[in-house]
């Protein structure tokens, strides 16, 4: 299973950055068009990708339906369409229309991922699997999960008794297509459950998360996942959460050693 991290929001990252992250073990990095950032043009578009090439790296690009045409057929990419469409109330089938425009675009040249779930959650899956029924068999499948508050990683999600009844939901759904794991993370933030009188605070340490991270790499790999990404490469200068491989000064968190 290939290791990947969150690197690039929608802009060049830097080549410093790169060999960076390269050093520590991670072999694929997600870049692209993110959240509310936008690619402007084909000229930056392609320059995030060679920089990545160049430094050794596989780039998996997010792009929007438009940035299809943007990309040489020479070398093969791997190309994922949106970021947590099921998030914005697009309907499956608007969303596998505009999966299907992508693969009318690129089919044979590159690889497409579909999906890009939010997380493993009954109703989520549901949302995908009717996506899937729609899409050539050729897509790919993307997802993303993210524990529930408070959740170390042998807590299933909402709905499964075990994580290993949450991954055959998945697999079921997946059925033979390739499948990865574009975001999934731990964060080092603030937490709290229950109310009033029963209120509990706490935070993961930085050790703790690389020990979660340690688990969901081999559960990644023995549930089939193609590859797995770890959101993200920094923390924020105001960051509450603090999902980062490093702090927002550059220093190494004990999660950053994980990659190898």
């Amino acid at each position: 299973m290939i290791k990947a991290l969150q690197v690039g929001f929608g802009e060049p990252v830097g080549a410093a950055v790169l060999a960076d992250v390269r050093g520590l073990g991670v072999q694929m990095v997600r870049i692209g068009s993110y959240g509310l950032t936008r690619m402007p043009d084909a000229e930056t578009a392609n320059a995030m990708v060679n920089e990545v090439l160049v430094a050794g790296l596989r780039p998996l690009v997010v792009i929007r339906p438009e940035h299809a045409s943007w990309f040489p057929p020479s070398p093969t990419l791997d190309l994922e369409v949106l970021n947590e469409p099921d998030l914005t109330g697009m309907l499956p089938e608007a969303y596998a229309a505009q999966v299907n425009a992508v693969y009318a675009t690129v089919a044979g040249r590159h690889r497409i991922w579909a999906g890009s779930l939010s997380n493993l959650i009954p109703k989520r899956l549901a949302w995908l699997a009717r996506v899937l029924a729609l899409v050539p068999p050729q897509v790919c499948v993307s997802v993303h999960r993210y524990p529930k508050n408070g959740a170390t990683p042998n807590a299933p999600q909402e709905g499964f008794k075990t994580r290993a009844a949450e991954m055959d939901a998945l697999r079921r759904v997946v059925g033979t297509r390739p499948w990865g794991v574009s975001e999934f993370g731990y964060h080092t933030g603030p937490q709290r459950t229950g109310h009033w009188f029963w209120t509990k605070r706490w935070q993961w340490t930085d050790t703790q998360v690389a020990a979660f991270a340690r688990a969901e790499w081999l559960l990644w790999r023995n549930a089939g996942a193609q590859w797995a990404c770890w959101y993200q490469i920094g923390d924020g200068p105001v960051d509450p959460y603090r999902y980062g491989i490093r702090t927002f000064d550059g220093r190494w968190k004990p999660v950053s050693e994980t990659f190898r």
